[in-house]
């Protein structure tokens, strides 16, 4: 039986492969995709921002058990597994001995092995990329069944997105009653209004699209920003300090992924407060900075890229119990085949969609 992967070779280019589905190593999990979403990474890749000598798209995704390997009887939280159940893995490996793992930050992992490191699609088992039929789950990744209430339009979401951000705001420390600034409204953005406001903060969303406002008010958001309204990041520090009593943000959140959107954080956070740093993941994509902003503010920032990897059972937990508050079904609002993926991640890069998902 034979399976297909997507691999980006360069900018805006998409090229499909079909390979032998792989035997399953001891310890070692083939899961069949049933949906992938679209993020932020793979629209940078799309671009060409990173991997520039090619790259496997591709990391939250829902699928089921297709084939568990010798030794596998249960996910990482020890809920018996069975070929045919829904699960989500972790996207990549932590070692769970370096310094940053022993200390309980093993989303800083030294050694981490993002996707296992397998960036070339001939490269045997092939499947490391859920744009594709099939993906490959090495011994080690974490995989956690998803409950049954949480329909797969919203599990697909939990890894990475949801995950990052239930992970960065516990880094960021966000209390009860504390005022969060979000970014960018996209998926990370509007799982991170839904946490806020579940722990009782006050959620404030920044954005220029339509859809993406409408959408922060549903997931929890007091107050908007509209970027049309508010054109110049001088008129967005204003209306967050007229909405804050004049002292700004407790917490920022950067989901926007666009250099000057870290540069406006830091005049968008009060003293004292602190900016959690997501969103910016290309290499070569600067803003000047002056130091003194940072050490006359005495800020704090948290830079985040993945998430510890038990954040995903976390966060499937929180969608399970939340999945009825927020609409999650309108979160992706745009689905479309394996086929037509280059064209999901064209849209997505236009900000024609919210959040796109593909399906085999």
């Amino acid at each position: 039986m034979k399976g297909k992967i997507a691999y980006i070779p360069q900018a805006r280019t998409l090229e499909f492969y079909e390979f032998e589905l792989p035997d399953v190593a001891p310890g070692a999990i083939l899961a069949q995709v049933t949906r992938t979403n679209v993020c932020g990474s793979e629209v940078h890749m799309w671009r060409g921002e990173f991997g520039k000598r090619g790259v496997m798209p591709g990391h939250e995704m829902v699928g089921r058990v297709h084939t568990l390997g010798k030794g596998v009887t249960t996910d990482t939280a020890g809920q018996p597994l069975k070929e045919g159940d829904r699960i989500a893995p972790v996207y990549y490996r932590t070692c769970g001995s370096c310094v940053n793992c022993r200390e309980g930050n093993a989303a800083a992992c030294v050694t981490l092995g993002i996707r296992a490191k397998r960036l070339i699609p001939q490269e045997p088992p092939h499947f490391h990329t859920p744009f594709g039929t099939h993906y490959y789950i090495e011994a080690g990744q974490h995989v956690y069944k998803v409950p049954e209430n949480v329909p797969d339009h919203a599990a697909s979401s939990a890894n990475c997105a949801l995950s990052q951000v239930f992970f960065g705001l516990d880094r960021g420390n966000l209390r009860y009653d504390e005022t969060l600034v979000v970014q960018g409204a996209g998926g990370l953005g509007l799982h991170a209004m839904a946490v806020a406001k579940a722990r009782g903060a006050r959620v404030i969303a920044i954005d220029g699209v339509d859809l993406r406002l409408k959408r922060a008010k549903q997931f929890g958001a007091d107050e908007i920003v509209d970027m049309r309204e508010y054109s110049t990041p001088q008129a967005r520090v204003g209306r967050v300090k007229e909405l804050t009593k004049g002292l700004g943000a407790d917490v920022v959140l950067e989901v926007a992924g666009i250099p000057e959107a870290f540069l406006e954080a830091i005049n968008l956070v009060r003293n004292g407060g602190r900016v959690l740093e997501l969103g910016n993941i290309s290499p070569g994509l600067t803003v000047a900075l002056p130091p003194s902003f940072i050490t006359f503010k005495s800020i704090t920032i948290i830079g985040v890229a993945t998430y510890n990897p038990h954040y995903l059972q976390k966060s499937l937990q929180f969608l399970s119990e939340h999945i009825d508050q927020y609409p999650y079904h309108e979160m992706v609002d745009a689905v479309f085949p394996l086929e037509r993926a280059a064209e999901a991640m064209e849209k997505s890069d236009r900000k024609e969609v919210t959040r796109a998902a593909v399906e085999p």
